[in-house]
């Protein structure tokens, strides 16, 4: 079965509630942002101490990734630098967002963007959150090595490379708005605070029990 998480911006669950919703993993935020949506440290450190696992993504504005290769370059040394600072280990990817509903037209500046995002962090550090689209064009052009496909603007068609899907949006978990996720592959950029999970134990770090039936996913 698929591993169920939650992605959120500027509202905090708290991690006893997110374990009480059956949460495993939390995809959290890296910006430029100054009114609290990044992940912080104190908050990296109490969802690791609690066992839950964390996923990166940057997000700047919704269409960034129009700004090709050295927007890309910027945005991942930024992105780089707060990693490093909630001691996310550096085998472990970013995910950069294409959040709007990006045609075939704009995938050149986008793939620019990957690419310029590639020469800081290295392509097996590179993803893409994005709908169908953009997601399966970059697995084709070999750009990233990770996706995050969110079911908006995929037309109820999944990418069967995307180790990650948000597949329903606007929950709430303790007063807080999230939406569900679900990973599909054994290793879908996971970590915690300092630990990469190749350093645990297979069964914990990289689930070996993935499935594309989601019958137990919330709904």
């Amino acid at each position: 079965m698929a591993v169920f998480g939650v992605d959120y911006a500027w509202g905090r669950p708290g991690a006893d509630a997110l374990r009480n919703a059956g949460v495993k993993f939390v995809c959290r935020y890296l910006s430029h942002d100054k009114t609290g949506k990044n992940l912080t440290r104190p908050e990296a450190e109490e969802l690791s101490d609690a066992g839950l696992w964390l996923v990166v993504v940057w997000e700047s504005t919704a269409s960034r990734a129009l700004g090709g290769r050295e927007a890309g370059e910027a945005d991942a040394r930024a992105a780089a630098e707060q990693a490093a600072a909630l001691d996310m280990p550096d085998d472990r990817p970013v995910y950069f967002a294409v959040d709007f509903d990006a045609t075939s037209d704009q995938q050149d500046e986008i793939n620019a963007y990957l690419d310029g995002a590639a020469s800081v962090l290295g392509r097996d550090r590179v993803g893409v959150y994005a709908g169908h689209g953009p997601v399966g064009r970059a697995f084709d052009a070999g750009k990233i090595t990770y996706g995050w496909q969110t079911y908006a603007w995929s037309g109820g068609r999944w990418d069967a490379r995307a180790q990650l899907q948000q597949y329903s949006n606007d929950h709430e978990i303790n007063g807080v708005g999230v939406d569900y996720d679900r990973a599909m592959d054994h290793d879908y950029g996971q970590w915690r605070v300092g630990v990469s999970p190749a350093a645990v134990s297979p069964t914990e770090g990289f689930p070996t029990a993935v499935s594309p039936k989601e019958d137990d996913m919330p709904d």
